[in-house]
């Protein structure tokens, strides 16, 4: 019998003799290896976290001891020794088993984690309020280079013994580490004894794994931690991607692993050899990264312009405001980090950029809806929390072209400007692509007037929708046009005042509130006018939205093709 089959909960693995132990470890990541190679998600960092959370459950008593994992995405091992392992098989699927811990799916996980740098704040507030449990931060894979965590180091001091952080040093995030937390910690390893000392002076215990994979050391640091009067940090040094050789040789390909190899470009490469082609003919030409430099599509930039490309780490809200420091140096920066954490940085959008009416250029990768990774993934939100700052433009290309005219275009553009676009490819909505202008959207003018009902779509997914609703109607004899509205701001209001009293459908790849629809809603409402069209909105409402394929996203949420169709028949 697979060891794993008989593990349903944590006391099974406290009834494991120590060479039972290894041979779990060897069955969680085979067992991981074969889920994720077929459904995709996190891979190298799953498997170099294996032993320390065996050696966890071994140890402290989940769910009365509170495990948090820090980003995430390194919670597979605890999943499978939780009584998940049954229907690990539906990993990242539509209604099966999240990639990230979720407190609906099981009490053994304490907080709803996707994020990175966030588990040691979290560690704070809840050791505060359980004094009778062990409170236990997996941090590491690089979460250690955002801001929060420090924050939170800061606090950690001012607790008591049942505080544990354990640091998952494998030298990486997504890509290496940069930056001096690296060294940091190489300096912890290289004279424990000294750090030892140096982080007693300051309140903490220190406790340094040499061998992170040997279950046995791990579990007897994870007890001496236990047994602290004060909070304690465990520093335990692992190889990202253990156990299994691809991942081990590369642990940034495999730290999100896609099992789908797409045939075309994906929108990230199209940017990135646009911003790269950009930059070679303009030495004001700027790229910034927060570890995301393969996922942006940056690494051919990296390669030929390594003075002018900056990896900052998990570090959201400094690589916007450092953005800011390198645009009031007469440079134009180029910020790409996903929809999802560019939230991250709000503050240092409108404070630094956006009062300031910097020309910082945000390319939000991963904008719309995302697969598989779920609720702390879905980028829906910028349009609504950019759309009401100063001095910022939104601009959302429909496909591969339009989004290198964006870039060529964005580089005489004096003021904030945010260029969205999904993970992947999108299939293009139509051929015809005009000159970008700002606030000006892609129409063919006689289909407009002609037209009894307007369809306004805007973003890659809405329009690829949109236009393939828009098609089918006008099969059937219907006068529907189709606008791409690639500005979310500024409006085309020469275009909407075009419209008199027609039916205007607006379509988006974000939430209603706040967003694209509500927009063209509120021009009409504020416009000196007797004659208003009818409006109706297709967006994402107020709420989280399901685990699954894109596709069956956008028909639970009805944003899809045969949701814009029954609006507009609607009105037939």
């Amino acid at each position: 019998m697979n060891i794993l089959d008989s593990v349903g909960s944590p006391a099974d693995v406290k009834k494991l003799d120590r060479g039972q132990l290894d041979e779990l470890a060897s069955r969680i990541r085979e067992r991981i290896v074969s889920v994720v190679l077929t459904n995709g998600g996190h891979l190298s960092s799953n498997l170099g976290a294996v032993e320390i959370v065996i050696a966890m459950h071994r140890v402290f008593d989940c769910p009365k001891d509170k495990f948090i994992f820090d980003v995430g995405h390194q919670c597979y091992a605890h999943k499978l020794l939780t009584g998940r392992n049954r229907d690990f098989d539906t990993l990242r699927k539509r209604g099966g088993i999240s990639g990230f811990p979720q407190r609906e799916e099981s009490v053994y996980d304490c907080a709803d984690t996707g994020h990175a740098s966030t588990s040691i704040s979290l560690l704070c507030g809840l050791s505060r309020v359980c004094p009778d449990s062990k409170v236990v931060a997996l941090i590491g894979d690089g979460a250690l280079t955002g801001g929060l965590a420090y924050e939170g180091l800061n606090d950690l001091v001012s607790l008591g013994g049942n505080a544990i952080v354990i640091i998952n040093d494998n030298g990486m995030s997504i890509s290496r580490n940069v930056g001096l937390v690296p060294g940091v910690l190489d300096g912890l390893k290289r004279d424990p004894k000294h750090a030892k000392s140096s982080l007693g002076a300051l309140g903490l215990d220190y406790i340094y794994v040499d061998r992170g994979h040997d279950i046995g050391a791990l579990c007897s640091a994870l007890r001496r931690a236990g047994k602290a009067a004060r909070p304690c940090i465990v520093h335990v040094s692992t190889v990202k991607g253990k156990g299994y050789g691809p991942a081990e040789e590369d642990s940034e390909r495999y730290h999100g692993y896609s099992h789908s190899a797409l045939a075309e470009p994906t929108l990230s490469d199209v940017f990135g050899a646009a911003l790269s082609k950009l930059a070679d003919r303009n030495d004001d030409v700027y790229a910034v990264t927060a570890a995301m430099k393969g996922g942006t599509g940056l690494a051919e930039f990296a390669k030929k312009h390594p003075d002018r490309f900056f990896d900052v780490g998990i570090a959201e809200a400094h690589a916007v405001c450092m953005s800011s420091g390198l645009a009031l140096g007469g440079k134009k920066p180029y910020v790409a980090i996903y929809s999802t954490f560019l939230q991250r940085a709000y503050d240092q959008i409108v404070h630094d950029v956006c009062i300031n009416d910097l020309p910082v250029t945000f390319c939000a990768d991963r904008a719309g809806v995302v697969s598989g990774d779920g609720p702390t993934h879905q980028g829906v939100y910028d349009i609504s929390f950019l759309r009401e700052l100063p001095n910022i433009a939104i601009l959302c290309p429909k496909d591969a072209e339009e989004l290198e005219a964006a870039i060529e275009w964005s580089v005489s553009f004096g003021h904030p400007l945010e260029i969205r676009y999904p993970k992947g490819g999108v299939p293009a909505a139509y051929d015809r692509h005009t000159p970008v202008t700002v606030g000006k959207w892609d129409f063919d003018p006689d289909e407009v007037l002609l037209a009894d009902k307007i369809v306004l779509a805007c973003g890659a997914q809405s329009c690829a929708e949109a236009a393939s609703a828009v098609d089918s109607l006008r099969k059937k004899g219907e006068k529907v046009a189709f606008v791409n509205a690639r500005f979310a701001k500024p409006l085309d209001t020469e275009l909407l005042d075009l419209i008199d009293d027609r039916f205007v459908l607006t379509v988006e790849d974000g939430v209603v509130d706040g967003g694209f629809g509500e927009a063209v809603r509120n021009y009409y409402a504020r416009r000196d006018s007797d004659i208003f069209p009818k409006v109706k909105v297709i967006g994402y409402a107020d709420g989280l939205y399901p685990m699954g394929e894109v596709a069956e996203i956008q028909k639970y949420c009805k944003t899809d093709r045969t949701a814009i169709v029954r609006a507009l028949d609607d009105e037939a």
